[in-house]
């Protein structure tokens, strides 16, 4: 489990206030301050910055490799010594949330956390955490080439402004409610429908129920509230983080809608970064060669639950939208 003591990993945000923690875990009753965002980093290995990558692979069994765009021109560079910047929001369990530590003190832990430690070891970059809400990730990723996001799915209006690497996470779409478990898009019909703006889950709803009642927030842990408070039938969210809601949340009730209603929509979970950043050839051979060696189903065992393990088929993980590095097998 990542530490911020972890010499790839550092956390630049804390800004937080915290309400009903449970199990050391809190998910979404946290209070976003104002952020304080950093200058973004830039790559620190010399002559790397802006530049496409045809990078040496992941870890010591990676072959060599080039990526389309460095192919046309004739780059090649490490990200050995490069620092990068993570951001998304610290709400999100099971992928990223703030966990409380037995001196009191807090640290992001989670899916996301587990997999980008794992790359910085084997790929030898270091990187900044910096916590921000959905649609201010968006903004920070595509203006800065060292910059990256994860659990994101990929679709092609995100893919004129974004990279993507291959999926390293199949999800669900989870619908949190007070009373009645909801199994189908049917089920929803006539509840008034809470969505975080500009997620698959919004993009889905509003394509299948144009008419439906929807509401938009900044935020998953806002949309919590108000179906905590009443004020909102149904919050659409990501099934992983439904079930933490759920288990942190007495009274609260988590359905999981059929992939067969929503795999038009919700892709599996990717690295995203900005169109044209270096480093997601480098990253895509890692997740592949990770997906290969297990090292990804042991994370999503030990932050999810051992029901959305990929096992021997990983074929739905698809490939990298630009940028593609052959791993070795």
């Amino acid at each position: 489990m990542p530490a911020l003591d972890n010499p790839h990993f550092s956390l630049g945000y804390y800004g937080k206030t915290i309400a009903n923690e449970r199990n050391n875990m809190i998910p979404n009753h946290t209070t976003l301050g104002g952020i304080d965002r950093r200058g973004f980093l830039k790559l620190m290995a010399a002559g790397a910055a802006f530049t496409p990558l045809a990078l040496a692979g992941c870890g010591s069994t990676q072959q060599a490799a080039t990526t389309e765009a460095a192919a046309s021109t004739g780059t090649a560079a490490d990200l050995a010594g490069a620092k990068l910047t993570f951001v998304g929001d610290d709400a999100f369990a099971p992928y990223r949330y703030l966990e409380v530590q037995s001196d009191g003190s807090q640290k992001v832990v989670g899916l996301d956390i587990a997999i980008a430690d794992e790359m910085a070891n084997r790929l030898g970059f270091t990187y900044d955490f910096e916590p921000q809400e959905f649609a201010a990730t968006l903004a920070s990723v595509q203006s800065s080439d060292t910059s990256f996001t994860m659990a994101m799915s990929s679709n092609p209006e995100r893919e004129q402004t974004y990279d993507f690497t291959r999926g390293y996470y199949q999800p669900l779409v989870g619908v949190l409610t007070m009373n009645d478990e909801v199994k189908t898009v049917d089920d929803l019909k006539g509840k008034s429908i809470a969505c975080t703006t500009g997620t698959v889950q919004n993009k889905f709803i509003s394509a299948v129920l144009p008419d439906a009642d929807i509401h938009t927030y900044d935020g998953g842990d806002q949309c919590l509230q108000e179906v905590l408070a009443g004020r909102i039938d149904a919050y659409l969210c990501d099934g992983a983080e439904g079930q933490s809601m759920r288990d942190a949340n007495e009274g609260l009730v988590l359905g999981f809608l059929d992939r067969a209603e929503t795999k038009d929509y919700v892709g599996v979970y990717r690295i995203m970064a900005a169109k044209g950043a270096s480093f997601v050839g480098a990253f895509d051979a890692c997740i592949a060669e990770m997906l290969a060696d297990g090292t990804i189903d042991s994370f999503i065992g030990q932050y999810v639950g051992e029901d959305f393990k990929w096992g021997d088929d990983t074929s739905a993980s698809g490939q990298a939208t630009t940028g593609v590095v052959t791993a070795a097998n």
